[in-house]
């Protein structure tokens, strides 16, 4: 079996290959990353994006393979806090004719990074560098801006394993 990650970031990667590892069918896949454009701006600005990313990348890769995946991590709207913001992974398992929806935890943005994304139109990536909170050159391919904001207690690689698994759900 060939499975086809969206992307070439090593994040999405290790969590693709280490999430069907867990799943007898798909327990010897082949995983393989390849570069896609995902359709939507570099910072999915609202749920809707963020889910388009995410299936986006998948049918794009889903080339000479059973099943392709795309995950995407952007912002949702959430009431009742200082940003009005929280960040989410989405994932998307394709089979040629079916999407297999999944989704990570969330977490509220803090305020200044927001507002560095809405006022300068950049990525969380590099809103964590303005504001002062890294100088890593892509972060998002590390433990991202929930591994800066947590101390690695909770890393985009374990966001996006969840994202994975709640998907898997729906995968026959």
């Amino acid at each position: 079996m060939r499975v086809v990650l969206g992307s070439q970031n090593a994040c999405k990667l290790q969590s693709t290959k280490e999430v069907l590892a867990m799943y007898p069918k798909f327990a010897e896949a082949e995983v393989v990353g390849v570069e896609v454009n995902s359709g939507v701006g570099e910072q999915p600005m609202n749920l809707t994006e963020t889910i388009d990313g995410a299936i986006n990348r998948a049918k794009v890769a889903f080339k000479d393979c059973d099943f392709s995946v795309g995950i995407e991590g952007g912002l949702l709207e959430v009431t009742q806090t200082e940003s009005g913001v929280a960040k989410i992974e989405a994932c998307a398992i394709y089979d040629g004719q079916h999407i297999a929806l999944g989704f990570s935890c969330a977490y509220v943005v803090p305020e200044d990074l927001h507002r560095i994304v809405v006022e300068q139109k950049v990525d969380m990536s590099e809103a964590l560098k303005i504001a002062g909170y890294t100088d890593h050159v892509k972060i998002g391919t590390a433990g991202g801006g929930i591994g800066l904001l947590t101390g690695d207690r909770l890393t985009r690689y374990d966001m996006c394993k969840q994202a994975l698994i709640t998907a898997m759900i729906h995968v026959k």
